[in-house]
């Protein structure tokens, strides 16, 4: 690999590094920024339902967009999903309290941060495309490093300074994504990698998104347990502060168990190119899902604050395992041409996982124990692990 090349993949490091730390802002602290400023668990979890149903339309949307337009890129896309996210964060410092305003705000906030993440994976594979090989499971391993030094970093901030200084967090975040993308911008247009968008016009479009759902049934069946899945992961993790009470913990607390459960991620995602090269994709998958309800069921009989560290070591094969491999998983089994499309609904089921677990996680935590409602999410993560191993197909790399 030549320097320029070098160059642009320490610089997608960075991004995805920076884009991690700010989703440890947004959603891991969310339920605490919102406490703070009076928020019950039921109105968090509507405002972060809210954030996530609007993320989830508009992945697919942009992703579309870009497979089939010939004058927008993914460049144009990632700076004004950007542009909106600094505003609002500059808005949350000058809005206090709680009000249906920053509800709104929050909600979009969340959107705009959850459209990101797959624009930055299909930054990836554009970048091999135009003549720039870089690695996604590295960049993404990265990812968790940086989520678990700013989990710890936010801990301790968030003890003294209280929940007012997450939005400067988060433009810090922010403008750690911008710089190296406005590198790779001026890199790639110097050295005409840009010219593979041009390549791309010429060839045939991408399916629309319903052609695409119609197109690929199994892959859509698919979908359906990843959203099963996730819902079971984010009603315990958009809730860890909850659970971390429930056993005599606090803000700090949450801080160590968001960064040990990030740094469980750190050597499987370093190594997931080794794993693969022994073990198809398909395989990895259903190991990872049965290893989200596995998860679930030991955090729900944890019963300490060294519990809940034992529990996130499922993290390593449940959330660490299924990230990279979807990636792979999708430009396996997906038309090149729609892969945008493709990824965007992976992270957009995700996200509907997401949108479901702070939906019906918030009154769940209200009305009943945390025991219970993670017994709940242990069910419902054994019922997506049934539907991954009997949807998916069993591809080679």
């Amino acid at each position: 690999m030549n320097n320029k090349n070098h160059r642009i993949s320490l610089a997608y490091y960075i991004i995805q590094g920076s884009y991690w730390m700010s989703i440890c802002v947004a959603s891991n602290y969310a339920a605490f920024y919102l406490q703070s400023r009076g928020y019950t668990n039921s109105q968090l979890g509507f405002i972060l339902a809210l954030g996530n149903i609007a993320g989830f339309l508009l992945s697919p949307s942009l992703a579309s967009l870009i497979d089939r337009s010939k004058r927008v890129g993914i460049f144009h896309c990632l700076w004004v999903l950007m542009a909106v996210q600094g505003l609002l964060l500059l808005l949350f410092t000058l809005i206090p309290g709680k009000s249906l305003l920053v509800s709104l705000l929050y909600g979009i906030y969340m959107a705009v941060v959850v459209a990101i993440n797959p624009l930055n994976t299909e930054l990836c594979f554009q970048l091999s495309r135009w003549g720039s090989p870089v690695s996604y499971s590295p960049a993404r391993g990265i990812g968790s490093l940086c989520y678990a030094l700013m989990a710890l970093i936010l801990g301790q901030l968030t003890l003294r300074l209280g929940g007012g200084m997450l939005p400067f967090a988060g433009l810090f975040c922010l403008l750690c994504q911008a710089l190296p993308l406005l590198y790779i911008c001026r890199l790639t247009a110097r050295n005409s990698l840009q010219s593979g968008k041009a390549a791309q016009s010429k060839q045939a479009q991408g399916l629309s998104l319903a052609q695409f759902i119609r197109s690929n049934p199994r892959f859509s069946l698919l979908m359906l347990g990843l959203a099963l899945t996730f819902f079971s992961y984010n009603i315990s993790d958009y809730f860890l502060i909850n659970i971390a009470r429930s056993v005599g913990g606090d803000t700090g607390d949450l801080g160590g168990i968001s960064a040990f459960k990030a740094m469980m991620e750190i050597p499987v995602m370093l190594m997931y190119v080794r794993l693969t090269g022994r073990f198809r994709c398909s395989s990895v998958m259903c190991l990872a899902s049965l290893a989200f309800a596995a998860k679930s069921a030991a955090l729900a009989l944890a019963g300490s604050i060294s519990g809940l560290y034992a529990a996130n070591l499922f993290q390593a094969l449940s959330f660490a395992l299924m990230i990279p491999a979807m990636v792979q998983y999708v430009n396996l089994v997906v038309d090149p041409k729609d892969s945008a499309k493709g990824q965007a609904i992976a992270n957009g089921m995700m996200t509907l996982g997401a949108v479901f677990a702070s939906l019906i996680g918030g009154p769940m935590y209200d009305l009943l124990s945390v025991r219970s409602t993670l017994a709940v999410g242990t069910l419902i993560a054994l019922a997506g692990t049934l539907i991954t191993v009997l949807a998916i197909e069993r591809k080679k790399a």
